[in-house]
């Protein structure tokens, strides 16, 4: 894979960006929210222009997707809630859902690998924590969003390192 390199570097900024986020959760939600949603527009940008120099309708495709998913969870922290704070609610559930669908999707790639349950479990994180946004009461997101995020961020860097050193083992030499 000609991205591997570009995805590995999306991998550490986002266990950087998640790791920043877990730190200071409580007292600092919003400026977390604030760090996790550049983080997200960051690995968004760069995960889009790993989708449009990727070959193949496959990798563009699950690329893109997550691409997606991550620019548009960026703009929703970073601009803030919209109204009563449901929209983002429901949002940050629906985008947690896709960016999971898009870790399981890429996991189908890494079957039969010892990595395998690395990126099950990093999309696997991703649903659960959509889930946990959607199943319990709004005031859950004001407090506890820097966790969430964090460990979305984390799940997101743990699945890209993985998958590119992955590709990086298995890239034939030249």
């Amino acid at each position: 894979m000609k991205n591997r390199t570009l995805w590995l570097c999306i991998g550490v900024i986002s266990l950087i960006g998640g790791i920043l986020a877990l730190l200071n959760p409580l007292s600092a939600s919003i400026a977390a929210a604030t760090l996790a949603g550049w983080a997200l527009l960051i690995i968004g940008a760069l995960q889009g222009w790993s989708a449009w120099s990727s070959q193949g309708f496959k990798a563009r495709t699950g690329a893109g997707i997550a691409a997606a998913a991550a620019l548009l969870m960026g703009v929703l922290l970073v601009f803030g809630p919209f109204g009563d704070g449901s929209f983002l609610r429901y949002a940050l559930t629906a985008l947690l859902f896709i960016s999971g669908a898009a870790k399981l999707w890429a996991a189908r790639h890494v079957r039969g690998d010892g990595l395998f349950p690395v990126v099950i479990g990093a999309g696997a994180i991703s649903v659960l924590l959509g889930l946990v946004i959607l199943t319990t009461i709004p005031g859950f997101i004001a407090g506890n969003l820097g966790i969430v995020l964090g460990l979305e961020l984390l799940a997101n860097g743990a699945a890209l390192v993985v998958l590119s050193l992955r590709h990086r083992r298995v890239a034939p030499t030249a």
